[in-house]
């Protein structure tokens, strides 16, 4: 555990979800709201954040939806006054939008990086420091959405891997200085695996072809489950999947293996066959129109569960 104090149950917390618009953001504002919590939801899509709203209150629960881009402090800083003038607190805030470009590095326009920084990085920050006044205040948890990639490069996804390896040095940073601060305020990051999500008919691309996630692909209800249940029993650094956990172990034990078979594999598990032309739409600066929801494409290959998951949070560990 992060924390020896315990933190609310669910039921009573108040929880603020970035990028709650679609995937696994959807899918644990949704979750939230059937276990009770109340919920504040932004992203930039203001008619995926309604419908997210109505299924929390389908759910029996209360929620609030407060458009904007996470790349804007100011707005960032307007969720959080929201929540908190509509529930009065914030218990838990799950940071999860993100933003990416499938592209080679040499590919990468400095545009797009920055873009991919002040979404995924400053917008973790911006959360971080608008949120923890607050969660001070509840003895609460700041739980960031991070990935397996924190720990390891791929090829086609610099800009997003950089941004989580960043953000994990940034939050151990913060974490230990709540430590030190007996604030009570917990740090806790997820590290999913593959997630069927609507991302990857939205991320931009310059590959030719349908991107997808690295199989085996999960669906994201049980890692939206995993992460829930990091609001109540914090856990430092949690793989979410079999498939992430393998990837952090092969990396931390042979480095080189795992560039082998990245120079093999990595750009072909990344994609389908389908081509798709490199000027699709994306939502890369812009949100698209329309409802995604938290499924993607890949339902008939998706698995509904995470046994590797959920035998690891029978004994959480720092």
């Amino acid at each position: 555990m992060d924390e020896s104090v315990a933190k609310k149950p669910l039921r009573q917390q108040v929880i603020v979800v970035t990028g709650a618009s679609s995937g696994l953001g959807r899918a644990i504002a949704r979750g939230a709201g059937e276990h009770g919590a109340k919920v504040v939801v932004t992203a930039r899509n203001q008619e995926a954040l309604e419908n997210c709203v109505a299924e929390i209150e389908r759910a029996g629960s209360e929620a609030l939806a407060v458009p904007g881009d996470v790349s804007d402090q100011a707005q960032v800083q307007r969720v959080v006054e929201a929540a908190v003038e509509r529930f009065g607190r914030i218990d838990t805030y799950v940071a999860n939008a993100i933003v990416t470009v499938y592209a080679e590095v040499e590919r990468l326009e400095p545009d797009e990086l920055r873009r991919v920084w002040e979404v995924n990085f400053f917008g973790v920050v911006y959360g971080y420091w608008a949120a923890l006044p607050h969660l001070r205040a509840s003895r609460g948890t700041f739980l960031h959405v991070s990935s397996a990639l924190a720990y390891r490069g791929i090829p086609l996804q610099a800009a997003y891997c950089s941004t989580k390896a960043g953000l994990r040095a940034f939050l151990e940073s913060a974490r230990v200085e709540e430590q030190k601060a007996g604030t009570g305020v917990a740090v806790s990051l997820v590290l999913p695996g593959a997630i069927n999500t609507p991302q990857f008919d939205r991320d931009r691309q310059k590959i030719g072809y349908q991107p997808q996630p690295v199989p085996p692909i999960y669906q994201p209800e049980p890692f939206a489950e995993a992460t829930l249940r990091c609001a109540e029993r914090p856990v430092r650094e949690l793989p979410i999947s079999w498939g992430a956990q393998k990837l952090l172990w092969g990396q931390k034990l042979s480095p080189r293996a795992g560039d082998w078979l990245l120079r093999r594999m990595g750009w072909k598990n990344q994609h389908t066959d389908e081509p798709k032309p490199v000027d699709a739409p994306d939502n890369l600066f812009d949100t698209l129109s329309g409802d995604p929801g938290a499924h993607g494409r890949f339902d008939d290959r998706s698995r509904g569960s995470t046994v590797w998951t959920r035998l690891r949070l029978l004994v959480p560990k720092g």
